[in-house]
């Protein structure tokens, strides 16, 4: 026991030894295959090697999906900014256009009668059913608007008279209103009537030019002007064209239907004619 004792370290190498001759004999035999050893260490971990390989896979592939996730989703919500931007952008341009027309086409206007002194507003509320056509505007009494006058569009066509007025808001009685009447006259022939709102008209937007003799000289597409006579509107604004001539309810005279140059139900601004020379 003292002997084993004394040279246990002598014991170990000596054991390393012939553990290594054993695995070489065993290592010679199998004739390259794994050895008992070795082929029960493989079978015991290679499962879990392999476990750990896929999850290994897994988590990259997992952390590759979520990083391009993110860098998509920060892009997407760059380009909606991008696009939101480019569309305001094109409706401020489209705004702005309008305005520019619509100024060109006063001014024009503003040319052929310089005693037009005008107050712009724009249309707040429309009402437009089958017993009445109103315009609601956003400029009252604090801007000089006052009942009776004249109210056009930007160009030059009629769109009816102020009927009511507050401190910043004013109403328009539009020119197929039943309450409408204005002076009027051909302008291919100069023959003068009356124009006025008609309540089986009002609804298919039209008005009627009555007291017409039968005989009168009246031809579809002729201009209808303001002649002035009243001193509401002035002289030469358009009021729309013919487009049809009929016998009034007596069989003595006759109408003709109008169709308005303007079109209520695309307008967002009008002109308020607060003052013009009447000799005009």
């Amino acid at each position: 026991m003292r002997f084993l004792l004394r040279h246990k370290g002598l014991l170990a190498a000596v054991a390393a030894v012939l553990l290594v001759l054993v695995l070489a004999v065993v290592s010679s035999l199998t004739g390259g295959y794994a050895s008992p050893v070795s082929n029960l260490l493989g079978t015991v971990f290679q499962p879990l090697q392999s476990g750990i390989a896929r999850l290994s896979d897994s988590i990259a592939s997992l952390y590759g999906y979520m990083y391009e996730h993110d860098a998509l989703k920060e892009e997407n919500e760059r380009l909606k900014i991008q696009i939101a931007k480019m569309e305001e952008a094109a409706r401020l341009s489209e705004a702005s256009n309008d305005e520019n027309e619509r100024l060109r086409q006063l001014l024009g206007l503003s040319e052929r009668r310089r005693d037009f002194v005008f107050e712009s507003a724009t249309i707040t509320e429309r009402d437009a059913s089958n017993w009445a056509s109103t315009l609601t505007l956003s400029r009252g009494s604090s801007n000089g608007i006052a009942p009776g006058q004249c109210v056009i569009s930007e160009a030059g066509y009629l769109v009816g008279v102020i009927s009511e007025v507050g401190a910043t808001w004013s109403t328009v009685t539009t020119l197929i209103d039943t309450d409408m009447e204005a002076g009027a006259f051909i302008f291919r022939t100069g023959l003068s009537a009356v124009v006025e709102g008609n309540f089986d008209l009002m609804r298919q937007g039209l008005l009627r030019m009555s007291y017409l003799s039968k005989d009168v000289d009246v031809k579809n597409g002729d201009p209808v002007l303001t002649s002035g006579i009243g001193g509401k509107y002035p002289r030469d604004i358009v009021i729309g064209t013919v487009t049809d001539l009929y016998m009034d309810e007596t069989g003595i005279s006759a109408y003709a239907v109008i169709r308005p140059s303007v079109e209520l139900g695309k307008l967002q601004q009008v002109f308020v004619i607060k003052s013009f020379d009447i000799s005009e």
